[in-house]
């Protein structure tokens, strides 16, 4: 069994505490060590379900030390004055360009106790344009980087109906805050958008009831709200509402490390069509994509998962 532990580091800023979680190694740490980067909603618990064999750090974890970061107002880091504040008092919280200096900011950490000067890189939905907008800019600390559900610049006219303002879609919509309150109903419809057919095909009983319990676990207030409810900065959101209308927030063009481009083939939030434009002008000279079919979005939590940690792990584990 792996030991899971919280770092508490300093954000670049001075201000913010971050939470960083580091996995021991199964065995020697033979292998660099490896970050993720979550997306939009549900911070880092997404990689580390209380569900047998649902655990994608557990599975990295073998021969390596596996790092987990929750950016500002997310999980372990959502204690700021933005996200204790009122939704209203502030606009939308934790752009990209927010998060990329907390990535900085983990790597930075982790280079410094592993000893190492390169580690992997992993992103999940928007935490992909964090984690490709960084190893854009650091060529020489990324080895190896993978993009989990990736986005990059395409018209989305699904996603720009539920975020989008309704007389101009170029704009996120007014009543989105700096955060808004997710609540178990939220988190079923969310991931039944992106179901293909009955979501009982790709989702076992119980995954998102332990999703919901561990994102929520991390906000003192959840409890307090009826229902239980945990509290998700809206700076993604407004991120999103740019690359779904086709305006990319970075240049892939300078990236060097190697790339694995890897979805659900039922994903539509993150499109094969999408991909492929990425893939087209990583600047990498080794790059390559995956579809894993019987995913959607949340391949990662799904019946298929271990279709996807075995396709990471195998490009990680490359010399």
């Amino acid at each position: 069994m792996t030991t899971k532990r919280l770092l508490r580091i300093a954000a670049k800023d001075g201000e913010t505490a971050l939470g960083l979680w580091e996995m021991q190694p199964v065995g020697p740490a033979i292998l660099p060590p490896v970050l993720l980067v979550h997306g939009a909603t549900f911070g880092s618990a997404l990689f580390d379900l209380p569900v047998a064999g649902y655990s994608l750090m557990q599975e990295l974890a073998r021969g390596r030390f596996v790092y987990a970061i929750d950016v500002r107002g997310y999980g372990a880091s959502i204690e700021t004055g933005v996200m204790n504040a009122p939704m209203a008092a502030h606009p939308p919280f934790c752009r990209a360009r927010h998060a990329i200096e907390d990535v900085a900011a983990a790597i930075s950490e982790i280079r410094r106790r592993r000893k190492v000067l390169l580690i992997d890189l992993i992103g999940f939905s928007w935490g992909t344009i964090v984690a490709g907008w960084y190893a854009s800019r650091h060529p020489a600390e990324v080895r190896r980087l993978v993009l989990y559900a990736p986005l990059f610049a395409e018209k989305n006219a699904l996603w720009l109906d539920r975020i989008g303002d309704a007389a101009d879609s170029c704009k996120l919509a007014g009543h989105f805050g700096a955060y808004r309150l997710v609540a178990m109903a939220d988190v079923i419809a969310r991931w039944n958008s992106d179901a293909p057919g009955d979501p009982a095909d790709v989702r076992a009983d119980g995954v998102v009831e332990a999703l919901f319990e561990a994102a929520a676990s991390n906000d003192v207030l959840a409890g307090s709200r009826h229902p239980p409810a945990f509290r998700c900065p809206n700076g993604a959101f407004a991120d999103l509402v740019e690359v779904f209308n086709g305006r990319p927030l970075y240049d892939p063009g300078t990236i060097e490390a190697p790339v694995l481009l890897v979805r659900g083939a039922c994903d539509t939030t993150s499109t094969a069509t999408d991909m492929q434009r990425l893939e087209a002008v990583i600047g990498s000279v080794e790059k390559s994509s995956l579809e894993i079919p019987d995913g959607s979005h949340f391949l990662c939590i799904e019946k298929n998962h271990m279709s996807l940690y075995r396709a990471i792990n195998t490009y990680l584990t490359m010399d």
